[in-house]
């Protein structure tokens, strides 16, 4: 028997098993011609075969009969059945593995969801008892070869390509337009590769008692945004856009807006299968701030708060002329397309303050939700730092949802901005950076919104523990690598005050940060556990001209737990574990080293 292509194949399926309707039957492959037939019957009747016949038909099925290869004429069909079964096993039970590149998944036909229908097989190529002259000259000369009837189970075909889309499946990459240091850049886009689940299910079906290996249906799937789109876009719109100052018009006066300026406004993003560019309305105002106040604008002034007596008050908005941010994006976005004129007309018009009085009032900044003091021993270099970094936190004021940057509020610590060099952690040694001792402030800031309820972004304790920190609960800075961050996640304004008693040199300091808020929570901290510890190595022997001597340090962890109260309640318990390593001591052997004074 001839094995059919896919698109050729005759078999029956179904799709439940159980069905009680009957499907229709595969043709047979019969020999001859239907004139042939015809003639041959009427030679049977005329010998008087006809009868015959008829008595053969019914009982067993036709001599010759073969069904999927398996010759069954002159069988019962309960004889037939049984057969096909046992002969078809090795085939009908064998693993079926569907490939995609690289990729394959084994299945039995089971698994599959794919079987061959024994009895209604059989019944297909049973002929039965008729009086129909063709069927009556089939069982008197011999049957035909049928092909098996076979099920399929859709849902676990439907379960196998899922689990082999995990395999095959790559989404396509959008090409990007991004900005680095103020210029366009593009990142190539890529195709993806998808499984087409439906036309694989059915070349799997197709290959059933045929072949052991099935070669999946993949298709490419184009990116949203093409390189070739993205590479359009940067060159008809943010090439242009930073090609030259865009000047507008405002009154009877006129300001630039500078590529630079531009850039840093400047965005792009996937949109309509292209690439659109956005401009930031608070970003460009911001950057042509500089520009607009050579207009001489009497501008409004922004609420805000400062502390008079120890507590809050608020300094009312001023409403004053200006240009409206939207109308500044709109005509600079019109202009800076342009090769040619790169001009526009901006509106001056009286302008409300966008943080109003009205504003600030609802805000809430009314308690103090925070709080926290730490002590430190007053050499030079923590007065000045720390209390320059209290000044810098004092009076911060954060919106709801708003985020804190400790290296961001502090910036650059360097001699020019008026920071010291101090002590300071690195490698398990004491060393002196500039800014040393902040990560006191950072400490004491760091309690105040804990015990505030606010959000910890993120936040480094120390790698050593200092006695004078609450044991895990502190933080530690570096410009460069380490910050610490916390979220205004309340629904009310957040101000923060900071401020160090004024201590001599030589005597006790103190910092003091407070969180001014409206209360929402009862926050409170477990005891700390301590667990883990360790003894630091066999000291070090420093023969260096420079050295100072060094105290051995136990490493250990803590555990500890914030804990939200609401009404009384424990609402919420937030955990934090961290570990502290050893310090190795350092001996000083050079009998002429002088100390590096660089205090812990």
């Amino acid at each position: 028997m001839t094995r059919k292509t896919p698109a050729e194949v005759e078999r029956m399926t179904y799709t439940d098993p159980q069905a009680a309707a009957p499907a229709p039957a595969p043709r047979k492959k019969r020999g001859g011609t239907i004139a042939a037939v015809l003639v041959g019957g009427i030679v049977l009747l005329a010998g008087g075969a006809y009868g015959a016949g008829y008595m053969l038909s019914g009982e067993t099925l036709a001599p010759k009969t073969t069904v999927e290869g398996v010759p069954v004429g002159g069988l019962t069909p309960s004889e037939a059945q049984t057969k096909l079964t046992t002969e078809l096993a090795a085939r009908s039970e064998a693993p079926i593995t569907v490939k995609a590149g690289e990729h394959a998944l084994t299945k039995s036909p089971a698994e599959l969801g794919l079987g061959v229908d024994a009895p209604a097989s059989v019944a297909a190529a049973s002929v039965g008892a008729s009086f129909n002259p063709l069927e009556i000259w089939e069982n008197l000369v011999g049957g035909q070869a049928y092909e098996a009837v076979l099920t399929r189970d859709d849902a676990k075909l439907d379960a196998t390509a899922s689990e082999l889309a995990q395999l095959t499946d790559v989404d396509p990459v959008n090409a990007e337009l991004v900005m680095e240091d103020c210029k366009p850049a593009l990142k190539e886009g890529a195709p993806g590769v998808k499984l087409d689940a439906a036309a694989t299910k059915d070349a799997v079906a197709a290959a059933y008692l045929d072949a052991t290996e099935v070669t999946a249906v993949v298709v490419e799937k184009e990116p949203d945004v093409t390189t070739e789109e993205a590479q359009q876009a940067l060159d008809e719109v943010a090439a242009p856009a930073l090609s030259a100052p865009v000047t507008l018009t405002a009154g009877d006066k006129t300001f630039a807006v500078e590529p630079g300026m531009i850039a840093k406004a400047l965005s792009f993003e996937a949109a309509d299968g292209g690439i659109k560019a956005n401009v930031d309305p608070d970003i460009l105002m911001d950057e042509a701030s500089t520009a607009l106040k050579g207009l001489g604008l009497d501008e409004p002034q922004d609420a805000r708060f400062r502390f008079e007596g120890g507590k809050p008050v608020i300094v009312p908005s001023v409403d004053g002329m200006g240009v409206d941010k939207e109308e500044l994006v709109q005509v600079v976005q019109a202009a800076m397309v342009k090769a040619g004129d790169r001009t526009g007309t901006v509106t001056v018009a009286q302008k409300k303050a966008d943080f109003t009085t009205e504003m600030a009032e609802k805000m809430g900044v009314k308690e103090i939700t925070g709080e926290f003091t730490t002590n430190f021993p007053a050499s030079a270099y923590r007065v000045n730092n720390i209390g320059k970094s209290a000044g810098l936190i004092n009076g911060v004021f954060l919106k709801p949802g708003e985020e804190f940057s400790m290296n961001k509020v502090l910036g650059p610590r360097t001699l020019a901005r008026g920071w010291m060099a101090g002590g300071a952690i690195d490698g398990g040694r004491v060393v002196e950076r500039m800014g040393g001792g902040i990560s006191q402030t950072t400490t004491t800031t760091f309690n105040a919104i804990f015990f505030a309820g606010l959000e910890d972004i993120y936040h480094k304790p120390h790698s050593l523990y200092f006695s004078r920190y609450p044991m895990g609960r502190e933080a530690t800075l570096d410009y460069n690598s380490v910050d610490m961050k916390f979220r205004n996640n309340t629904d009310y304004g957040v101000l923060m005050q900071a401020f160090t008693n004024n201590p001599k040199v030589g005597g006790q300091g103190s910092v003091t940060v407070r969180v001014w808020s409206t209360k929402t929570y009862d926050v409170k901290a477990s005891d700390p556990v301590r667990s883990n510890v360790k003894t630091p190595g066999p000291a070090i022997k420093d023969n260096s001209p420079v050295c100072s001597p060094q105290s051995a340090m136990n490493g250990f962890t803590v555990t500890y737990n914030r804990l939200f109260y609401r009404g009384g309640s424990l609402v919420r318990t937030e955990p934090f574990k961290w570990t502290y390593n050893t310090l190795t001591p350092v001996e000083c052997t050079n009998p002429n080293r002088r100390a590096d004074r660089i205090e812990r």
